[in-house]
């Protein structure tokens, strides 16, 4: 169970959870929908959306993958929020871009020596993970590859895939593409 929101943490936990109401209904799903195509708990949800929880990485990509919808629809808003945490990555948007083809996601992430696991996106999403400084181990689960300062991974993010800095924190630009 997450902690309750700090006080500095209120507001982005409260405008996010904004978003995933919104969101959640303008697309015709229920609170119960979600948590089953989620995999999240359903009073999990609701304190999401009333903002008495705060929104782990993990979290929000689950519920984006059940809404069919890019990260940066829950944590891109008119008031600037624009940045989540896991267990080892802490992950700032940069930017959003939208074309025929689909939607481009650009974050500046700090990855740290802990691993962290994230569950599979939408199908055909793919990352391209350029390391700035440090070293890193990301991708697929069973074939995780080390990437170090100025090196590029780039894989599909359809099964579980790992970030792990390795030796320190390890900071990267991370480039995000969800096919329509």
């Amino acid at each position: 169970m997450s902690p309750s929101p700090a006080p500095d943490g209120r507001a982005l936990a409260a405008a996010v959870g904004t978003r995933i109401r919104t969101l959640r209904t303008r697309a015709g799903v229920g609170l119960t929908a979600l948590a089953t195509d989620s995999g999240l708990g359903k009073g999990t949800l609701s304190e999401l959306e009333n903002g008495r929880r705060n929104p782990t990485l993990d979290t929000l990509f689950a519920i984006a993958t059940a809404l069919s919808i890019p990260l940066s629809d829950l944590l891109f808003g008119d008031d600037g929020v624009a940045e989540a945490h896991g267990e080892s990555v802490a992950a700032t948007l940069l930017g959003r871009w939208e074309d025929p083809d689909g939607v481009t996601e650009v974050y500046r992430l700090t990855i740290h020596e802990r691993v962290q696991v994230s569950h599979p996106h939408s199908p055909g999403v793919r990352e391209v993970l350029t390391v700035l400084t440090g070293t890193a181990e990301v991708g697929p689960v069973d074939a995780p590859v080390t990437v170090s300062a100025a090196g590029t991974h780039t894989f599909i993010a359809e099964t579980d895939h790992v970030y792990r800095g390795i030796g320190g924190p390890a900071s990267a630009v991370l480039t995000m593409r969800y096919p329509r």
